[in-house]
């Protein structure tokens, strides 16, 4: 199943470029950094295990109960001298929750230097000890029992798995891209960083004496989806949905996103591989993060709800369909609005404006028409690849209309493209006309250079040896003439 929530505001000029960074050192962390960690830990377990330490450690902690707890502490199963398999599965995860416990076992208070076993047992702890030590997560995770400011922070960026990575940076995507455009990137760091120590102190405080390092950007994100939920948790979003091959889109509540993201949680406690992971740490991120979402919403006022505005390029696929319907009806009159509105969106549409041109050159002695054609011509001359549309759209303009009815400037950039592309004698056409109607017109020197040079680039060098020197004839003085001469005297 796949849910990805749609804003119109993301875009290559807009991009959630805090969002895409946070991912980016995420994963740069783990893969460069951490990549070797589950195997590090599997050979320290592996050695733990066959080393005899965990039977001999979980044995103790059986005691420990019996002589803390009292008599029926401990199911009568556990209080062989022995353990079975069974047993050791049982009470080796309550060990290594039991902080009291772990830190009298590291401080030598289980295992006594006086014990006969304490020489044995010390060798094959601190053997283990520095197995894991050679971890990332043990040297940057962070141990409420020996807390630093710099563990306060790497813990966030850290991970104890690929699926652990993997389903933190598709909720980091999902929500961050939303927070960080519609509140703003300054709001939306501080709401990441101060979330992930929220989660981080709130673990701390529970499990003061842990010497587990949590690792995980589960806090900050679970402070992402708090925020989320009081500031658009109401607002109606576009999401895009995939179960298997089938997929469609819908809107639905952005409250809707947080029973996704708990069910993630679950689901990573339940089949999750890495214990290091503290889900208790989370219920601080999401209170951190309602609360500042909070003061955003009462004080700060960062909360655009823009962020989720549909994109009007959206309706342009669904409006040209329900043109051609209405073209296909012969309904020309209901086709043009359509037609229109895909421009208003997108002005250099070139389907709507052809589409548009076919519906007014019915009437060509409208005005209608004419605008049409010039807008038309003004994208087609702007596309130095569709030279050949142009010229053969000018030709079916000229055949409709009996008098060239384009701004001179369009004009002039039509007989431009012509000369560029070599369609010389349209191009002469057009300068003819200049020549008599316009002759004051100024870049008409620049258009004579430009249709001699590509007569004579197509081999036509007499007619462009005359275009030539009408240019020198009719505007002597121009630095256009000039380059004229020269170009006449290397064609001698």
């Amino acid at each position: 199943m796949l849910i990805i929530p749609l804003t119109g505001k993301i875009s290559k000029q807009n991009p959630p470029i805090v969002t895409i960074l946070l991912i980016l050192i995420n994963c740069f962390v783990f893969f460069l950094f951490q990549w070797g960690d589950a195997e590090k830990y599997r050979k320290a377990f592996e050695f733990y295990i066959e080393s005899g330490l965990a039977k001999m450690e979980v044995t103790r902690y059986r005691d420990y109960i019996f002589d803390t707890r009292g008599e029926g502490s401990i199911p009568a199963s556990l209080e062989q001298k022995e353990l079975s398999d069974d047993a050791f599965m049982r009470l080796y995860p309550e060990m290594q929750r039991d902080a009291v416990f772990m830190k009298k076992l590291l401080n030598d208070e289980i295992i006594t230097t006086e014990d006969p076993g304490y020489g044995p047992w010390k060798s094959l702890r601190m053997n283990f000890e520095a197995m894991k030590a050679q971890t990332v997560a043990q040297k940057y995770g962070f141990k409420p029992a020996e807390r630093s400011l710099v563990t306060t922070f790497s813990y966030m960026f850290l991970h104890g798995s690929f699926m652990h990575l993997f389903g933190n940076m598709v909720f980091l995507w999902l929500v961050g891209c939303v927070l960080e455009l519609g509140c703003g990137r300054a709001f939306y760091v501080a709401l990441y960083l101060l979330t992930g120590v929220a989660a981080v102190w709130l673990f701390g405080l529970i499990y003061m004496s842990s010497t587990t390092p949590l690792v995980g950007a589960s806090g900050a994100i679970a402070g992402l989806m708090g925020a989320f939920t009081v500031l658009y948790g109401r607002k109606k979003i576009k999401v895009f949905y995939s179960f298997g091959f089938y997929f469609n889109y819908a809107k639905v509540a952005g409250i809707a996103l947080l029973p996704v993201w708990i069910g993630k949680e679950i689901f990573q406690l339940l089949f999750g591989s890495y214990s290091q992971i503290a889900y208790v740490a989370h219920i601080g991120g999401l209170a951190s993060g309602a609360l500042l979402g909070y003061v955003n919403l009462k004080f700060l006022g960062q909360a655009s709800e823009e962020v989720f505005g549909e994109d009007p390029r959206e309706k342009i696929p669904q409006l040209l369909e329900g043109a051609m319907q209405r073209i296909g009806k012969l309904d020309m009159h209901g086709a043009r609005p359509l037609l229109e509105e895909v421009l208003e969106i997108d002005p250099q549409n070139m389907s709507a404006l052809t589409h548009l041109f076919n519906i007014d050159k019915l009437n060509p002695r409208g005005k209608r028409f004419h605008k049409t054609a010039s807008r038309l011509f003004d994208h087609l001359t702007s596309d130095n690849k569709a030279h050949q549309t142009l010229y053969t759209t000018y030709k079916e303009y000229r055949r409709l209309s009996k008098k060239l009815k384009l701004g001179p400037d369009l004009i002039f950039q039509i007989a431009s493209a012509f000369s560029a592309h070599g369609y010389v004698n349209e191009s002469a056409r057009i300068m003819a006309l200049f020549l008599k109607d316009r002759p004051e017109y100024q870049k008409l020197p620049t258009g004579m250079l430009r249709l001699g040079q590509a007569y004579l680039k197509n081999g036509m060098k007499k007619r462009g040896k005359e275009c030539l020197q009408i240019l020198c004839r009719r505007f002597p003085e121009s630095a256009e003439s000039k380059i004229a001469r020269q170009l006449l005297m290397s064609a001698s």
